[in-house]
């Protein structure tokens, strides 16, 4: 919200003219969101809302009376890991939202189709992120350290697809967020083209769903005394 009304001002700093061709508030929102700040805070909301569960509770040492109501831990689990998904789906749209609301108010938009592109690769991208730090919060009794490890695979893997053989395929999930350098991305325009990329977010979802359901089975296998 900030960002939009004070747009006048930003603008200078973070959309120098020359930055791009087409229109100066779709490239000025694309660097300040979609791009920038924006993004990696998302990703760092994700990662927080995976922490937690019965590890925990085995750390507070109420695990007992969780693990004694009536439902299986595998249900517990995928409760958790729903509701999860379910909220980072609300963190992607929360963009849409806002910019629907607030761009308006200061006489300017941004385009409906564009916000719902990027509120798409934020949801499969997410999803990823949240799977990873829900599995590490199975992994480490500590969630400072399943924070510590979802947070070196946030910032290290991306840098990991830029060395052979990783870097000759789309794995950057920053860049499959923001679109930069992919071939759905007109960058000198700050807009994403053409067909999303369909099995390359189905098999994001996929490694998800992997990731969750090992952390579903190694919870049922667990020992919490």
């Amino acid at each position: 919200m900030f960002g939009v009304f004070c747009r006048d001002s930003l603008m200078k700093v973070i959309v120098p003219d020359g930055l791009f061709i087409g229109d100066r508030y779709i490239g000025y929102i694309y660097e300040l969101v979609y791009a920038g700040k924006g993004r990696g805070l998302f990703a760092i909301m994700v990662m927080v809302l995976a922490l937690g569960g019965l590890q925990r509770e085995r750390l507070h040492r109420t695990v007992g009376f969780t693990l004694a109501l009536p439902v299986s831990r595998a249900q517990l689990v995928s409760a958790q890991a729903l509701l999860g998904l379910v909220l980072v789906a609300v963190l992607s749209a929360l963009p849409l939202l806002l910019l629907t609301v607030c761009s308006p108010l200061t006489h300017v938009s941004y385009p409906l189709e564009q916000m719902t592109r990027f509120g798409l690769l934020w949801f499969v991208s997410g999803a990823v992120f949240f799977a990873v730090a829900f599995l590490a919060s199975t992994l480490f009794g500590s969630e400072y350290a399943a924070l510590a490890v979802s947070f070196v695979f946030m910032i290290f893997y991306p840098i990991a697809t830029l060395f052979p053989p990783l870097n000759r395929l789309p794995l950057n999930i920053h860049h499959i967020m923001s679109g930069m350098a992919m071939p759905y991305f007109d960058g000198p325009h700050a807009l994403l083209v053409g067909t999303p990329p369909w099995t390359l977010l189905a098999s994001m979802l996929a490694i998800a769903g992997l990731l969750i359901a090992t952390a579903v089975q190694i919870t049922k296998r667990r020992d919490y005394p």
